[in-house]
């Protein structure tokens, strides 16, 4: 992949995820107002704990099989065998997730309570199991996954806006969500298997086992990046009040639209292409990497600064009076996607691409595990105040964490000369001029 094709991704996916940030804008300042916050804190603590179950179900393949397929995309033979891999793999993930969640709804309390909203956004699970993303990812054609984004996105807002009209209807969320996240994940299935020309193969239950036991590491991983973000409003609902889940998902909603337009769109669109860099030497992988990075710090750093200015005229825009709390919670979360830019830069685009799977695991292991038990004193030192500043020192943790022990190694992955303006400027109409 040039890079024209690069510029293409970052420019496709960058334009549709700012439809994607427009669009939220639309939907959250009405539904937040009609069902509250005790009502919003329900739903988002219902998608939380759910998003383990995805979790298990996606099993980090949205790195190793795109990291697996990236290397030699133009091998048909491979993108069959790792296509029909994944696939089968996340059916018997699936049906592992729904003997596990039958359980949950029946005896865990918050999810009893709630049973027809914890079983509605259970059903996002089937969109897990039909999405094709990390296909298109490793084939470099993000513009497809960026008009899927933007589709569910758009049929959600609809859909919402239509039946959501008294505080009641927020039973309707979860529905509208999972159904939408369905189509568009049989969309994505279906797009994939012809435009790739894509042969399902056979395969066995034995070789589903090999596989998941060969990319356990990374899935691990995954999941112990999940106990420090997601787990902290599972903890937080157990102690604290609806109200409290509310205030912080409230916050944390708009810092995660922050990544979605900014931080994912290049973490997809680089992932590929600077594997394929590491594909040639590491020396050359490197300094891809080291010439991206500039450009990542450039662009989280000024959202950053802009979202901490206006956290309070957004929040009351947003949310309205009765989300006043959220201010706070939102100033201490903009550090975070910054945060998130530079421990992807460091974890996943080196340490994914060097192979260095153990070390990834065992740095976040390490931070999930502060997380754990730093989240739990904040909360009640701060309450949900506590939360949003667990999430932050643990991504300063990992960040400075994976930093040392890069350096550790030999590698260093930030070259101070790439911050040259000179530089910058002369990479950037490199990049333009190639788009032409």
């Amino acid at each position: 992949m040039n890079k024209h094709g690069l510029f293409k991704n970052i420019a496709s996916l960058g334009v549709v995820q700012v439809a994607n940030l427009i669009l939220p804008l639309i939907s959250i300042p009405i539904i937040s107002r009609i069902i509250g916050p005790d009502k919003f804190g329900v739903v988002n603590y219902a998608a939380t704990f759910i998003g383990y179950f995805t979790l298990l179900i996606d099993y980090g393949f949205n790195l190793t099989a795109t990291r697996r397929v990236a290397k030699d995309p133009n091998n048909k033979e491979l993108r069959d065998l790792v296509f029909s891999e994944v696939l089968y793999a996340k059916i018997f993930l699936f049906l592992i997730s729904i003997v596990l969640f039958i359980p949950c709804v029946l005896f865990f309390e918050p999810l009893y309570l709630e049973k027809k909203v914890a079983v509605f956004t259970f059903l996002t699970c089937i969109a897990s199991l039909l999405s094709q993303n990390w296909f298109f990812q490793a084939m470099q054609d993000l513009s497809k996954v960026a008009v899927l984004n933007f589709l569910s996105k758009l049929l959600f807002t609809i859909f919402v806006l239509l039946l959501v009209r008294q505080k009641q209807d927020y039973i309707c969320m979860p529905l509208i969500t999972s159904l939408v996240a369905i189509l568009v994940g049989w969309i994505s299935y279906y797009w994939g298997i012809r435009k790739y020309n894509i042969i399902l193969r056979r395969i066995s239950l034995k070789k589903i086992f090999n596989l998941l036991n060969r990319e356990k590491t990374i899935f691990f991983s995954t999941v112990v990046i999940n106990l420090y973000t997601a787990t902290n409003i599972v903890v937080l609902g157990i102690m604290q009040s609806e109200e409290s889940v509310g205030y912080y998902t409230a916050a944390q909603k708009l810092i995660l639209i922050s990544i979605g337009v900014i931080n994912i769109p290049l973490a997809q669109a680089f992932y590929p292409y600077i594997g394929k860099a590491f594909g040639k030497s590491k020396e050359e992988g490197l300094q891809t990497t080291q010439k991206i990075f500039p450009w990542v710090i450039i662009l989280t750093s000024i959202s950053g600064v802009i979202m901490y200015l206006f956290a309070g005229i957004g929040i009351n825009i947003l949310y309205g009076k009765d989300f006043k709390p959220s201010i706070h919670v939102f100033r201490v979360l903009t550090l975070v996607p910054l945060l998130i830019a530079i421990s992807n830069s460091f974890g996943i685009q080196i340490m994914m691409n060097l192979n260095m799977d153990k070390l990834f695991f065992r740095i976040t292991s390490s931070g999930a595990l502060l997380g754990l038990v730093l989240n739990v004193v904040m909360i009640k030192w701060l309450g949900y105040i506590g939360t949003a500043w667990n999430w932050l020192l643990v991504e300063l943790y990992i960040t400075i964490t994976m930093y040392v022990m890069l350096k550790k190694q030999g590698i260093n992955p930030i070259s101070w000369k790439e911050f040259n303006l000179i530089r910058l400027k002369h990479y950037i109409q490199l990049m333009f001029n190639k788009a032409k």
